[in-house]
């Protein structure tokens, strides 16, 4: 059999308090002073004493649990109004997400039927279809990254993403990433160099390679995204009993208001950023969800 416990209002908890303490003062107090009574006018006067000792001690308890009553009621009004805020903002948040996930999702679509139906063409010249591959295959690779990125999420999110742990060779994986992402730097004019202080060292950390090599690819696609001129430095260096990998860049930057959120799923610095720039807005989410997997 369940059991309830129902709530005391506060009301109902002053008045039995006011009940309870005027019974027993009066009770307690009386035998005391029947002991001090000599006569009865002496008796009036300290009852009347009694009774304005009362009334002082009965208000100053009254006032002391409006007080409490008070603030509690102000703490939770203020962290109902702060969840209420929350909640529109990441109703907000979800929304634009979706919006643009939605673009990301129709735009490549769009631009793959389009390819298709210009390549059925016969009379299409050569250097045109070449081109026109090579479009098709750009869109069908940023739709394949939207839907990676949103099956990433959605395995975090559930907490069914799982690690494969293995013997990976750091200096390896560094090497590959920066040869991996030169043609690219290279076709922007962009710098990229490789800052790398621990080559002669050798460098095998027990982790998963691939979620490790996410992480630092989302941090290279992030920076060369937005930068346009200037370099982009890809590092690793030892720190205490732990390795650092950095990725710094001369792009457009970050406001300092937005550092502690960028992080966080549904959020990105401009809400409006990926109208000029392509992407899901899930990469550092994706990223900052493994490196906390893999203790980082």
């Amino acid at each position: 059999m369940l059991s309830m416990k129902k709530k005391i209002s506060f009301q109902s908890l002053i008045t039995i308090i006011y009940l309870l303490f005027g019974v027993c003062w009066i009770i307690l107090t009386d035998i005391l002073l029947e002991s001090f009574a000599e006569n009865s006018l002496y008796w009036t006067e300290l009852q009347s004493v009694k009774g304005i000792i009362y009334v002082i001690i009965s208000a100053l308890i009254v006032f002391a649990l409006s007080r409490r009553y008070a603030r509690q009621q102000d703490f939770i009004n203020t962290h109902l109004k702060e969840s209420i805020e929350k909640a529109e903002q990441s109703d907000r948040l979800k929304s634009m997400f979706l919006a643009n996930m939605s673009h990301e999702i129709r735009t490549p679509m769009n631009g793959i039927l389009g390819f298709v139906n210009l390549l059925e063409n016969p009379e299409i010249s050569q250097e045109n279809h070449k081109q026109y591959i090579g479009l098709l295959k750009k869109s069908s690779e940023r739709l394949l990254d939207t839907i990676n990125d949103i099956i990433e999420i959605s395995k975090i999110e559930s907490k069914e993403a799982t690690l494969n742990i293995s013997e990976v060779d750091l200096n390896e994986s560094v090497n590959f990433l920066f040869s991996f992402f030169q043609p690219e730097f290279s076709a922007k004019n962009l710098d990229f160099v490789l800052n790398n202080s621990l080559t002669d060292k050798n460098l095998i950390l027990k982790t998963d390679k691939n979620k490790l090599e996410s992480i630092l690819l989302n941090f290279i696609k992030n920076a060369l995204k937005f930068t346009h001129d200037g370099s982009v430095e890809f590092g690793i260096f030892q720190q205490n009993n732990g390795i650092c990998f950095y990725v710094k860049d001369t792009g457009i930057g970050i406001p300092a208001d937005m550092h502690n959120v960028i992080f966080e799923r549904f959020t990105q610095a401009d809400l409006n950023i990926t109208k000029p720039y392509e992407g899901s807005g899930l990469g550092l989410a994706i990223s900052r969800a493994y490196a906390k997997l893999l203790g980082g």
